[in-house]
């Protein structure tokens, strides 16, 4: 009989520790950098689409080259085309910060550093990024907010 109620407290005390269906578990820094990194690899793939694929239909753009920003999935290809052109290669981001928002939705911002190929020169590119990415109702993280700039130039010595 011992055994029966001490089975039955431990079940209702596991019972109590799980999420509710539906509830989502909370979303790691380490889980939310796999997904920024997941999305980051399409930028060298030379895919247009795979590149547009990583943001959320209506996100809100801000390109280091463009005055002003665009919500125009058309415009915003044309931006992941001009990007793709530039024949991007080693990207990675040395710097990067996460920010967990909720379960479903978390901020990574840094440093991007990319090769690209101009004639038979490689520079190295270095811009500021921050991507707001958010859970979609299939599950699906997207970005929804992307803001990239070039760093500002170093002051003169004196």
């Amino acid at each position: 009989m011992r055994a029966i109620i001490l089975s039955s407290v431990a079940l209702v005390a596991l019972a109590g520790c799980k999420l509710q269906q539906g509830q989502q578990a909370p979303l790691t820094k380490a889980e939310a950098t796999k997904i920024a990194e997941q999305a980051e690899a399409s930028f060298t793939t030379g895919d247009v689409k795979a590149v547009m694929k990583q943001y959320a239909d209506g996100a809100v753009m801000f390109d280091a080259s463009h005055p002003a920003f665009s919500t125009d999935r058309k415009v915003q290809t044309g931006w992941a085309q001009d990007f793709v052109s530039m024949k991007p290669s080693d990207y990675h981001v040395p710097d990067r910060q996460i920010q967990i928002l909720g379960p479903d939705a978390f901020v990574s911002s840094g440093t991007e550093v990319f090769s690209v190929s101009a004639g038979s020169a490689s520079p190295t590119i270095s811009a500021r990024f921050t991507d707001v990415f958010q859970r979609q109702g299939d599950g699906t993280w997207k970005i929804v907010h992307e803001h990239v700039s070039l760093p500002p130039a170093a002051p003169p010595n004196p």
